[in-house]
């Protein structure tokens, strides 16, 4: 097994969660923006939310963007997940079989046998056919 997390793998989780982070932000600023008691234009969170539907002319608010970044994070750390889970099974698989190998050289005793037996069998017998006489 794989004891140390080595640090590209770390960069990518660490990434993925600043990344949720974010989008876990930005839906809590969404719905104090939606619950704030405050007049439309002294409400600051639904000023910047309307500055940035304006801005890039997509109609989500901040909940909305907040959940596509935090599955947008989640997805970075599972994929790295995958990756890294794949590379350690790897690791694992030729490290095992390194030792098999050497288990194998060390101990001489070990005969490797075939699974598949050879039967010889005698050839069939092809009598020939009587030549055809002139008629």
């Amino acid at each position: 097994m794989k004891d140390k997390v080595s640090g590209k793998e770390f960069a990518w989780y660490l990434a993925g969660a600043t990344i949720s982070v974010f989008g876990i932000i930005l839906m809590i600023f969404g719905i104090i923006g939606h619950h704030l008691n405050v007049s439309a234009e002294n409400n600051f969170i639904k000023v910047a939310e309307k500055a940035l539907m304006d801005g890039i002319k997509i109609p989500f608010d901040f909940r909305i963007w907040g959940i596509l970044i935090f599955l947008l994070g989640i997805a970075v750390v599972v994929i790295a997940l995958v990756v890294n889970a794949k590379k350690t099974d790897r690791e694992v698989d030729k490290q095992l079989r390194r030792q098999q190998r050497q288990a194998a050289l060390k101990d001489n005793t070990i005969e490797v046998k075939s699974a598949v037996e050879i039967i010889e069998e005698p050839a069939p017998q092809v009598e020939a056919a009587p030549a055809n006489e002139a008629k």
